[in-house]
């Protein structure tokens, strides 16, 4: 049996939330996805139920640099757990995001 490393091709949409557990009011997401003109990637906030809380289109900019802020003051996210998605087409991958 073969196990082989997860690449940035089978998983193209990693990415990490800074904190997490999140106790302010700001969220770092980074991620390593290489830059194509056109490409749209969303960053997608669900609670529990699949209720979608926010959304965020990354802009070109975001995308080369990396990284992209939520200012959660204009969210208003409630404490619990919510799942973060980064989505690229058919390709997303998820984390669960805590909100203290």
């Amino acid at each position: 049996m073969v196990i082989s490393s997860v690449s940035a091709e089978t998983n193209p949409v990693a990415f990490k939330l800074y904190p997490n557990p999140l106790t302010g009011d700001v969220l770092q997401v980074n991620f390593d996805v290489e830059f194509k003109p056109g490409q749209v990637y969303n960053f997608v906030i669900t609670n529990v139920i699949g209720q979608v809380v926010y959304t965020h289109n990354l802009t070109d900019e975001e995308i080369k640099k990396g990284s992209f802020t939520v200012r959660l003051d204009e969210v208003k996210l409630d404490k619990g757990v919510y799942l973060a998605k980064m989505v690229n087409g058919d390709h997303s991958s998820v984390q669960k995001l805590v909100v203290r």
